[in-house]
């Protein structure tokens, strides 16, 4: 599953840069979190996970010009992009990297990142976890996902029609929150919905396609009729454009230093 999504997100770099403004927005949000941690992160690189073409890494690299920086990506497409974008910063490498995977003897990251990626992982708590156990003492998790109450309109549809929702199961906050909170640290979180406009329930289905965010977990499918039941149902309910609403989650876990 993870091959494939790589292999969808690949071959999507260019319309994923172009026009996943939500991953965007959500990037901007994270990023400007991030500044009053700026001059207290203790020694160490900083390791992003899941850097899609750059979003969060613009601003990495805005606000740690002498830090070591480690971009990484699952799909080596998004790795190539970042390191063509960003190949006059300084201090920077990249790799292609599967964060599930992620193994490390002992912590050496001042600061781990993780922007609208935790979505993908078979256990994002888990794997979240060890981003965090990845970390120094003292150091950050910073982490963005659209959490479990997303797509509330694409659900209501679903549940007028008699029709399986087929979106991927999302993060549940309440619980990835209480498995970051065991240990030393001290999490704080902020949940918040935006909200995009799409001309018409294709759009919205084309789009998530179009920047690589198309691909089915587990479950069955809708088949082509039950689409275009769905599709039908969600434009009657609006006059003009409809409404897409994303449950975004923000989480910031320090590290504390054990005495």
């Amino acid at each position: 599953m993870n091959r494939k999504i790589a292999e969808s997100f690949g071959s999507s770099v260019t319309d994923y840069n172009e026009h996943a403004t939500v991953q965007k927005e959500v990037a901007n949000r994270l990023i400007a979190s991030l500044k009053p941690w700026r001059d207290i992160l203790p020694p160490g690189p900083i390791l992003e996970v899941g850097c899609g073409t750059g979003f969060v890494t613009n601003g990495i690299v805005d606000l740690y010009p002498k830090r070591e920086k480690v971009i990484t990506d699952l799909s080596e497409e998004m790795v190539d992009f970042c390191r063509d974008r960003f190949q006059s910063a300084k201090n920077i490498s990249f790799q292609q990297l599967d964060a599930e995977q992620l193994q490390t003897e002992e912590p050496k990251y001042g600061m781990t990142v993780c922007g609208f990626a935790a979505q993908w992982f078979k256990d994002p708590a888990l794997t979240l976890g060890k981003l965090m156990e990845a970390t120094r003492p003292g150091g950050l998790l910073l982490a963005s996902f659209p959490g479990n109450e997303s797509f509330p309109e694409w659900k209501k549809c679903c549940e007028d029609l008699g029709l399986p929702f087929t979106g991927n199961d999302l993060p549940d906050t309440e619980e990835i929150v209480i498995k970051m909170s065991t240990g030393p640290v001290q999490v704080d979180y902020y949940e918040d919905t935006v909200t995009e406009s799409y001309p018409s329930a294709l759009h919205f289905f084309r789009h998530l396609k179009n920047i690589g965010a198309g691909t089915h977990r587990k479950g069955r499918s809708l088949t082509p009729s039950e689409m275009k039941m769905l599709i039908r149902h969600w434009d009657s309910q609006n006059e003009e454009d409809i409404t897409v609403s994303y449950h975004v989650v923000f989480l910031a876990v320090k590290r504390d230093h054990v005495s």
